[in-house]
């Protein structure tokens, strides 16, 4: 008798230098790895070079945007032009971090240069969606590339608001709390969600798929999940 197997593919869609998913997680096959300031960027251009299951990301996360220098523009933009495999992030505003003034400068600077060469973008987002809003409706819509609202925690309200104005946003989830998470998950499309691990070495992204999976009650959800994942590489 010939038995299927089914084997759950997965792709991690947000961890970081420190921990490289699919080294460590039989089911997942590539990672999504964000570089968060300056000092990572060619330590994970050196890693993709040996590592063709690493999608690498690159920016300064609101909270290092005191490290930055003055040409980081310029030299992420470089770095972009010169692969355009790569994706920006993670970037974003933190409510709960100081100088918001100057994190909104720096993530406006670098969302410019991922829309104008329609980059994905990973965006970090602590009690600040008022002010994403504010600066994503500066952009034609048509012309966002896809966005990854990493590790996703809005209420509903935000996420109809997302749903409504975004065509490109994808939604990203590690742990879930299925009886607090309920509501959104169940009000966001199977084909805009994915998972990751936020780099956190507690998160088995085969169990985060079973969670969404007892809510959603959709079939195929880890195909999905995993065709929503090889899309936004594509960024088409």
């Amino acid at each position: 008798m010939n038995l299927y197997v089914y084997i759950m593919k997965i792709i991690d869609a947000h961890s970081h230098v420190e921990y490289v998913t699919h080294k460590f997680q039989s089911s997942v096959v590539g990672t999504f790895c964000c570089a968060t300031n300056e000092s990572q960027w060619n330590e994970l251009i050196n890693m993709m070079k040996t590592d063709s299951q690493i999608f690498g990301a690159f920016g300064i996360h609101p909270w290092f945007i005191d490290s930055v220098s003055n040409d980081f523009e310029s030299k992420l933009k470089n770095l972009l032009l010169k692969n355009p495999q790569f994706m920006v992030g993670e970037i974003g505003l933190d409510k709960y971090k100081p100088n918001m003034d100057k994190q909104i400068e720096l993530f406006e600077k670098q969302l410019n240069i991922a829309v104008n060469l329609h980059r994905v973008v990973s965006i970090h987002c602590v009690g600040a969606w008022d002010k994403i809003f504010h600066i994503l409706n500066k952009y034609k819509k048509s012309d966002l590339p896809y966005i990854i609202a990493h590790s996703y925690s809005g209420n509903l309200d935000i996420t109809k608001r997302l749903l409504n104005s975004y065509d490109n946003i994808m939604f990203s989830f590690a742990k879930i709390d299925e009886k607090h998470d309920f509501q959104r998950i169940d009000q966001i499309p199977a084909n805009r969600i994915l998972v990751e691990s936020d780099a956190k070495k507690d998160v088995v992204l085969s169990e985060t798929i079973k969670q969404i999976q007892n809510i959603k009650q959709c079939d195929n959800l880890s195909n999905i999940i995993y065709n929503n994942a090889n899309m936004v590489l594509k960024n088409e």
